[in-house]
């Protein structure tokens, strides 16, 4: 499996790819629109917290309840990557806050080196078998991940010319990378996940069901707006699927990319659903 994951041309792909879809998050990120958000507060804060706090402790609960499992600390690696960029969509059709969601995108992704690297620490010093260097990862997510965005948010507020002739193209391509991404991907890993594909769909279910149903007490508890609240419900259902790959080839393990797809797959079934149904 590790020499089948580590030679995936679509893994390499989109993990060379990742710095490229933080510079078009830095385009798309208005930093206005920010201001007009930070009026709500209280929707940003819960959005933080359950990204940041909640779907992390679900990760590590889940991994502990099913220790013996392949998948068992790929289910926490899942949970602490930012949300994922299709939420701004399904927010769109769930007719909930999409300023909201891409704040939320672009925030947790801004910060997603620090928190990345604190869960990690924290499951590395947990456990004997996983053994992270903090510093090299760190640096590494700087570099794919901060550093582009920031570029990408100077280039936004600076230079609009620059950022409007980039903004097409790149979203063009990367919608179009997306797509192939997540059907190549599969297809070309497909004997490793039809293998492992039950205990990766009962770590998938049980982890998304959770989520579902805690984010949903925890929301309707502090008696959130309906816009706001449908949009944190859907950013909680979305992680970001490229940075689980790459994350998966920096810290060579296989099995990490595997849930990845089959969560992902899951997810995306759940988040969409979801967004459809307008009742709720």
């Amino acid at each position: 499996m590790g020499e089948a994951v580590t030679n995936s041309l679509p893994l390499n792909i989109v993990t060379l790819c990742i710095p490229v879809l933080f510079l078009f998050l830095g385009l798309n990120s208005n930093l206005q629109q920010f201001k007009i958000l930070f009026k709500e507060k209280i929707s940003l804060i819960f959005g933080l917290v359950i990204q940041f706090l909640l779907l992390p402790i679900i990760g590590v609960l889940i991994s502990r309840i099913f220790s013996d499992s392949l998948f068992a600390y790929a289910a926490v690696i899942v949970l602490i990557v930012p949300g994922g960029h299709v939420s701004g969509l399904l927010t769109h059709i769930k007719d909930g806050n999409v300023p909201l969601s891409v704040f939320l995108t672009s925030t947790t992704s801004l910060l997603s080196p620090l928190t990345i690297i604190f869960w990690l620490s924290l499951l590395s010093s947990t456990s004997s078998e996983y053994n992270i260097d903090a510093l090299d990862s760190f640096i590494q997510l700087v570099i794919f991940i901060f550093a582009p965005f920031i570029f990408g948010m100077l280039i936004k507020n600076k230079y609009q010319r620059i950022s409007e002739f980039l903004y097409e193209p790149l979203d063009k391509f990367l919608k179009i990378l997306i797509v192939v991404v997540s059907i190549w991907t599969p297809i070309d890993l497909s004997s490793y996940v039809l293998d492992n594909l039950q205990q990766g769909l009962i770590l998938a279910f049980t982890s998304l069901i959770s989520i579902f149903f805690l984010t949903r007490l925890f929301i309707s508890y502090f008696k959130i707006g309906s816009a706001n609240f449908k949009t944190l419900q859907i950013e909680a259902l979305c992680q970001n699927f490229p940075i689980v790959l790459g994350i998966s080839l920096s810290l060579k393990l296989p099995e990490i990319a595997v849930y990845g797809i089959i969560y992902y797959l899951t997810s995306m079934v759940f988040a969409v659903s979801y967004s459809f149904i307008k009742k709720y």
